[in-house]
């Protein structure tokens, strides 16, 4: 019995309806390998915005990541009961990134975040609360870890700055259409809290 149409036809369609709030369904595994490299399975769970049709959540799962592990959080709702079926032991929490509160977390504090948001497409308001809510959410050390097709960090300079955040390009990937980089997002170091 057919459950709907193939992934690939399923992410186009979402993209031609909404293309400003959906823009990972050209994110292929190169992208989705480069994107997951540096979590580690054994941090605690990991929270993923925008997982769209779930390319970078299969990857996170190739990484030894539990299902378990995961918490989704799909602001479409088709996309969100698509990707409750296929990962029925994940939290899948159907909202915009901005919203999620640490009550629906059930008590679990992120370790690392991975995001399919097409920020660039999201106004500098809109992307500030984003990534301020998230950081919230998370452990101390947790990093965002976010893909861009722009040239630079799509978290602007003056919202970094705001947040006290500070941003590394960790790979370029010349094997996604379009090329893609990939950043890794975390607060800055208290100072004078660092270890000798």
């Amino acid at each position: 019995m057919r459950k709907g149409p193939p992934e690939a036809l399923l992410g186009l369609g979402r993209f031609v309806a909404n293309p400003r709030r959906f823009g990972g369904f050209v994110s292929g595994p190169a992208l989705a390998e480069a994107i997951t490299r540096e979590i580690d399975p054994a941090a605690g769970p990991v929270l993923e915005l925008g997982p769209g049709t779930g390319v970078f959540t299969r990857a996170l799962l190739s990484r030894g990541v539990a299902e378990a592990d995961l918490i989704l959080v799909e602001a479409d709702p088709l996309l969100a009961a698509r990707l409750q079926q296929a990962f029925p032991r994940a939290r899948v929490l159907a909202c915009k990134a901005a919203r999620v509160t640490a009550a629906e977390l059930g008590g679990q504090r992120p370790a690392a975040v991975v995001s399919g948001l097409p920020l660039l497409n999201f106004p500098g308001h809109e992307v500030e609360r984003i990534v301020a809510a998230t950081f919230a959410l998370c452990t101390e050390d947790a990093a965002i870890h976010q893909f861009t097709y722009g040239p630079r960090c799509p978290v602007r300079e003056d919202i970094m700055a705001q947040l006290d955040l500070a941003a590394v390009r960790t790979a370029r990937v010349w094997r996604n259409m379009p090329p893609a980089h990939v950043y890794r997002i975390t607060r800055r170091a208290v100072p004078g809290t660092a270890s000798a």
